[in-house]
């Protein structure tokens, strides 16, 4: 879910973070995979990738300081905001998700859901209610590692950047990681660039997804990804 940082009332990072608060990614997770889904923190970095570092504490939900960090921002009745978004998958159920747990905190959220042809219309900055509009909710899959959620949604410069989040310490961060040369390193880096996102919030990332396959009962040891990739190289078949 992004939310743009050139546009107001986002353009302070303390209403950012109040609506992050106020998402139950426990109950999400139940209410819409029953279960079967990891709960994120507001960054790229899953359990699946040996960089991410996992000690950075999880966000949960907290009503209390979300409220409070709108009444910081001087928002303390809220405010009305329209989140636009596509036809997929479980994504317009999430929208309502996220409609109903602003109400807690008093920002008033309309739905705009579209055809994915209007949604991301030409993908440039100005043709494209994904890129240009204040807040949204865009779905995306799989990648063997987190370069192209960093570079493409996040920088200063990315072709994806529909919160308009441009941070130069974000940045070079980036360019730090994908150019570290071991899992030691990024794991480093990657603690860093969360601990700033969870900061400054430009998106919030609630879950990821499971990626399930089946095999024979009689068949262990196959790995893959989401992206539909398989190994078979510790594959076994028995009896």
């Amino acid at each position: 879910m992004h939310m743009r940082c050139d546009m107001k009332p986002f353009t302070d990072k303390r209403v950012r973070q109040a609506m992050a608060l106020t998402i139950n990614r426990e109950v999400i997770v139940k209410g819409l995979f029953r279960g079967r889904a990891p709960v994120a923190n507001d960054s790229p970095f899953a359990a699946v990738f040996p960089s991410s570092d996992l000690t950075v504490p999880q966000r949960k939900l907290d009503i209390a300081k979300a409220k409070q960090l709108l009444g910081e921002a001087g928002l303390p009745n809220g405010f009305d905001i329209t989140l636009t978004t596509e036809k997929y998958m479980e994504i317009p159920d999430l929208a309502v998700v996220v409609q109903n747990a602003a109400k807690a905190i008093g920002v008033r959220v309309q739905l705009k859901v579209e055809s994915q042809d209007l949604y991301y219309g030409s993908g440039t900055f100005g043709k494209s209610d994904w890129l240009d509009s204040p807040l949204g909710i865009t779905d995306y899959g799989h990648r063997g590692m987190p370069n192209v959620f960093l570079n493409a949604p996040l920088t200063s410069a990315g072709t994806w950047n529909a919160a308009h989040f441009k941070n130069p310490q974000y940045d070079k961060l980036v360019s730090d990681f994908v150019a570290a040369l071991d899992v030691t390193s990024q794991k480093k880096i990657s603690g860093d660039i969360q601990r700033l996102l969870l900061d400054e919030t430009p998106v919030a990332i609630p879950y990821f997804y499971d990626h399930l396959i089946l095999t024979r009962a009689n068949v262990s040891g196959v790995r893959y990804n989401a992206m539909s990739q398989m190994w078979f190289d510790h594959a076994t078949v028995g009896a």
